[in-house]
């Protein structure tokens, strides 16, 4: 479809796409904001320390006289051990397990970033460090973790408790008890506060970690099958587009008008998500417990499908519901259930594009790393709930992440945005055209998610391969089944590593 717009088209499609390059540049903004982290305390208040010990009074003074450098550093007060944390522990003690003779400082590098993380996972560490280095290492390396100038007391008084669980593990391993287990109370005790880390310091380490290896293994054969067969869909899928022996079905807006009202209906979309995302965060920050877990995520359902009442939009502007409804995709295709295969074929063909986006976040991850130091791994705040949801919580969990995101979610980007960009980029040469409107509605698709801009690459590969299917079936099915399988696949795999 060929059509010239004018000058006030051309002014529209111009505050179209800064529009969406603020919302962009914003939530790239948003995502580099971390709280303030307050100062260390200096190495005198480090030295007060007073816990009753086994007898390692001088080990406690040799590691308080080496806190001071540390204590300069600045300390996330966190008293909870995070959920990630926790997975990079199990992993340490199941690949100990694996390959006992692979050296410490090699495992403890799994486990690096926890050194970055709050007071808890500092603890950890040092946790980690006496399990695998010996218990005195571990000691010292618990006395030099500077304390969070917010809460002295609190933070001291779990260190103390730290420290005086490995030195009763040296104590019990003096006395022959190798595998700690006279120290069950002292883990008890510490569980709260640091999980898995308690078992570490427990007899039960290795008990509680290996069932991980089994999990990672079968998410291993998945994703190479699932890697393999999208390998081969992309090369078959090549072919057969450059012998012209599949056609894809997807057809631009045919107007100028038509195409722009996607695009400024994309732009209400987002920003209609964003406010409900604000509105239903104050409800819920009002209501607290009263609300639980369980309300919080009903909120995140309101707010998502609410979102979509900027689908209104286009009917004010002249575009009717059946015309819209053909314009995104919003229809069955080829029939539903050859949609739904195709859906699962496209989630396969995404997988090699989500790997490629991997190992290219894994390079700005080693650039960024070596330049600044560890940085936390990206997570989604879905992931604080993995560890301690029920039954309900899990049931919503899965409607969020398998049902509604990827309604909402694929209307928006691979309906409204990737629509209204193949309408106004080059849509006479599909190839430019589709290329275009993949990658910059993908790259937007990703940075919005909360999991960092260095993710974006492996995000918006997956999108991309959404993207391919979108342009090959016309109808949005298949993007939809892939996204969801994609998000079970991946909530699936959350929940078997952090129960």
């Amino acid at each position: 479809m060929v059509y010239r717009m004018n000058s006030n088209e051309r002014f529209r499609r111009l505050m179209i796409w800064f529009a969406i390059l603020g919302i962009t540049a914003s939530a790239v903004v948003l995502q580099q904001i971390r709280p303030d982290q307050a100062d260390a305390e200096t190495a005198s208040e480090t030295t007060d320390v007073a816990v009753e010990g086994n007898g390692a009074d001088s080990t406690r003074d040799e590691a308080a006289s080496g806190a001071t450098e540390a204590a300069d550093d600045p300390v996330d007060a966190s008293f909870h051990v995070s959920l990630q944390g926790e997975l990079a522990a199990k992993l340490t003690i199941a690949l100990q397990q694996l390959v006992p003779q692979t050296p410490p400082d090699q495992l403890l590098a799994q486990s690096e970033a926890l050194r970055q993380g709050g007071f808890a996972d500092r603890m950890g560490y040092a946790i980690l460090v006496g399990h695998l280095r010996g218990w005195n290492e571990g000691i010292a390396d618990a006395m030099e973790a500077p304390l969070p100038e917010s809460a002295v007391d609190e933070a001291r008084a779990l260190r103390g408790r730290v420290v005086d669980a490995m030195e009763l593990r040296r104590a019990l391993a003096d006395g022959g008890d190798a595998e700690g287990k006279g120290a069950l109370d002292a883990v008890a005790d510490l569980r709260p506060e640091l999980g898995f880390f308690a078992d570490v310091v427990g007899p039960d380490a290795a008990a509680q970690a290996m069932p991980m290896l089994g999990v990672m293994l079968t998410a291993g054969c998945w994703y190479l099958l699932a890697f393999l067969g999208g390998l081969t869909s992309l090369v078959v899928l090549a072919v057969l587009l450059l012998t012209r022996k599949m056609i894809p079905v997807f057809a631009p807006a045919p107007t100028a008008h038509a195409a722009l009202v996607l695009g400024e209906t994309f732009v209400l979309w987002i920003a209609l998500f964003l406010m409900l995302q604000v509105v239903m965060g104050v409800l819920g920050a009002a209501l607290g417990d009263a609300l639980g877990s369980s309300g919080q995520l009903l909120l995140s359902l309101v707010a998502m499908f609410g979102s979509l009442a900027a689908l209104v939009y286009p009917r004010m502007r002249g575009v009717s519901w059946s015309a819209l409804r053909e314009l995104i995709g919003l229809h069955a295709g080829r029939g539903i259930v050859r949609e739904t295969l195709a859906g699962l074929h496209c989630y396969v063909t995404a997988v090699p594009l989500l790997a490629i986006g991997l190992v290219i976040f894994a390079i700005l991850s080693a650039i960024v790393s070596a330049i600044q130091g560890p940085s936390e791994a990206p997570s989604h705040p879905v992931v604080d709930l993995l560890g301690s949801a029920g039954p309900l919580e899990v049931l919503l969990l899965f409607t969020l992440a398998s049902v509604a995101a990827p309604i909402v979610e694929e209307i928006a980007f691979r309906g409204l945005l990737y629509g209204h960009l193949r309408g106004t980029v080059a849509p006479h040469i599909r190839v430019v055209s589709a290329l275009v409107a993949a990658i910059a509605s993908s790259v937007v698709f990703a940075i919005i998610h909360p999991q960092g801009v260095l993710f974006v690459p492996a995000l918006g590969g997956l999108a991309v391969g959404f993207c391919i299917f979108r342009e090959l079936r016309g109808s949005l099915v298949a993007p939809m089944v892939a996204h969801g399988v994609s998000n079970a696949v991946t909530l699936t795999l959350g929940l078997s590593l952090m129960r």
